[in-house]
């Protein structure tokens, strides 16, 4: 369906990373096809973006999306706790059914916070979580977190991630397969090693918790003799085609490990927060060694939100905050880094081209989002997800003014499941 947007100001973090009061030519492919002034083209579906900001959808490289069925659940607790008393244990009962559950709520969270492409990793449900992104129409790296701790075996996790690959072959474009381990301390060196190496052979992109907490770390040296990162960089794991998710507590020596390997860093400053891992990532000092800098938000029960409008202003703050320098990353990086970054390791359209596949949300300026005289500084520290009217993933509309199609029947239906889901598992702790 050919989609004219008409009027808006464009932000297209293109190459001159450009801002202009433009229409919009969307093709029947979904392609942008023309940007100017006063496009007089026939479409199926017109957009009047008036008084509204137009730009590149939001990409979360690192995320858990089903573990909304976690949100609030074992508060306050350290992560190595709140995994192994509250998390771990009840993700042992989950079915595909819950998985998918969880997925849409995500899905539909994360689409409404101007969200049209995430990364993920979980331990169950894949082919749901895949359906889930199919069906509501947003771009899914998908990966299966290996580990081979207590009665877990390489082969079995193995199995499991051959399994993902095929399963991505049957879903459309949206969604592409990955690989990747849980985290050092779950996976052995032997899993890491041949993880890397299929991901290599497929040419798909390899995903991993590193150095998040200082507990990582001082167990690795325990173990190993090196930190989190250069262990990773002993096993030749590091490349452009690896995403280490928070990678917090490292040495100089380890960012310079990571930017001369043009390994990409993805982090997640909320959850890193909420969890009082200790320790602001060096995202200044990893961009200036060469890595690809990136943002997440982890799932929604470590957030507890999948917004990454909030992620950008954490992300800002903790860096002005750490170096005692306000100055210390422009603010269109940081837009750089939900966007054009992210894009660029996942494999995703992250600005607005003629020839390229649209991926756009279109947010209107709400009252916190006036007056104009930054409109980059404004998204970052003042927008929210109640801006965003219309998401666009793959040329094709997923929210339309405010509404993902058939919304309340899908999370009447997905909470109806969540809560049997609570219930049982509470009857059986009873």
């Amino acid at each position: 369906m050919a989609t004219l947007i008409k009027n808006g100001t464009v932000v297209t973090q293109n190459a001159k990373r450009e801002i202009v009061k433009a229409d919009i030519l969307l093709s029947d492919e979904g392609v942008v096809e023309e940007i100017g002034k006063d496009i007089d083209e026939k479409a199926e579906l017109v957009i009047d973006a008036s008084n509204h900001i137009v730009m590149p959808g939001l990409i979360n490289t690192h995320t858990h999306i089903a573990m909304t069925l976690f949100r609030g659940y074992g508060e306050g607790l350290p992560l190595h706790d709140w995994l192994g008393k509250k998390i771990w244990p009840a993700e042992a009962k989950l079915t595909p059914e819950v998985v998918k559950a969880g997925a849409v709520v995500g899905i539909i969270e994360a689409l409404k916070s101007g969200t049209t492409a995430f990364n993920e990793m979980y331990i169950a449900g894949m082919k749901e979580i895949m359906d889930a992104a199919d069906e509501l129409n947003i771009r899914a790296v998908i990966s299966r977190g290996m580990f081979d701790v207590g009665e877990h075996t390489i082969d079995e996790q193995m199995d499991h991630t051959y399994e993902v690959i095929e399963e991505a072959k049957k879903h459309s474009e949206l969604v592409q397969a990955a690989i990747s381990c849980h985290a050092p301390y779950t996976a052995s060196s032997e899993l890491i090693a041949k993880a890397k190496e299929l991901a290599r052979k497929e040419n798909l992109l390899f995903h991993i918790h590193v150095a998040e907490t200082r507990h990582d770390v001082v167990s690795m040296i325990k173990q190993r003799g090196v930190g989190c990162i250069e262990y990773l960089y002993n096993l030749g794991v590091l490349d452009d085609k690896t995403v280490l998710a928070h990678a917090s507590w490292v040495s100089t020596r380890e960012i310079r490990l990571v930017g001369q390997a043009h390994a990409t860093v993805s982090h997640n400053p909320i959850s890193n927060l909420k969890l009082a891992t200790g320790s602001i990532a060096h995202i200044y000092e990893y961009e200036k060694a060469g890595a690809n800098v990136t943002l997440g938000t982890d799932g929604a029960a470590s957030n507890n939100s999948l917004n990454m409008f909030e992620t950008m202003k954490f992300a800002a703050l903790l860096q002005k905050h750490k170096y005692w320098k306000a100055d210390i990353l422009p603010d269109q990086r940081i837009l750089d880094f939900a966007t054009v970054n992210g894009g660029k390791v996942l494999g995703v359209p992250a600005s607005i081209e003629v020839g390229k596949k649209a991926d756009i949300i279109v947010v209107k300026k709400t009252p916190n989002l006036l007056p104009e005289h930054n409109i980059i500084a404004n998204l970052i520290y003042a927008s929210s997800p109640v801006s965003v009217e219309w998401s666009i993933a793959n040329g094709k509309v997923s929210v339309e003014e405010r509404k993902v199609p058939n919304e309340e029947v899908l999370l009447e239906k997905a909470l109806n499941e969540i809560n049997l889901f609570f219930e049982q598992l509470n009857a059986e702790k009873a």
